[in-house]
């Protein structure tokens, strides 16, 4: 039997590169597209997790981090679910807490990551915006 699903904030600093690891093996098993542009958001989100500048949950099975999410006021910053965890309803559960505690939460996606605004979509965000004049078109989706 698989064990309960937790939400938990982050403890201290010192879990950032568990963190880290959840991301990494994340991105290097993903089929779509990753840009300079996201690589550059997760730094800057880490930069404001250390500076505790964010809300942070992390979902734990057990003694395993399974996924994480960093958010802002306005903004969702970083949400990732290790690459085996994938399609167990992780991302949505850490994205449920992330519209009831932040009403009108953005998110800032690369044209290109499918799967990540097909999953947003499927969660009530909508198309707000779309950078075309960007060297790498970025998009916006709000909820609600």
């Amino acid at each position: 039997m698989e064990e309960e699903l937790v939400l938990r904030e982050l403890e201290s600093v010192d879990e950032v590169p568990d963190l880290l690891d959840i991301w990494r093996g994340s991105v290097e098993r993903r089929g779509d597209f990753l840009s300079a542009a996201d690589i550059d958001a997760v730094a800057v989100a880490l930069e404001a997790i250390y500076s505790q500048s964010v809300s942070i949950r992390i979902a734990q099975q057990g003694q395993r981090i399974v996924g994480f999410a960093a958010w802002g006021p306005t903004q969702i910053e970083l949400l990732w679910v290790s690459h085996s965890d994938r399609q167990k309803g992780v991302g949505r559960v850490l994205l449920e807490q992330i519209i009831a505690t932040t009403p009108g939460v953005s998110v800032h996606l690369d044209s290109q990551r499918r799967h990540a605004i097909d999953f947003f979509g499927t969660c009530g965000f909508k198309l707000i915006s779309s950078d075309a004049e960007a060297s790498e078109q970025r998009i916006i989706l709000r909820h609600g």
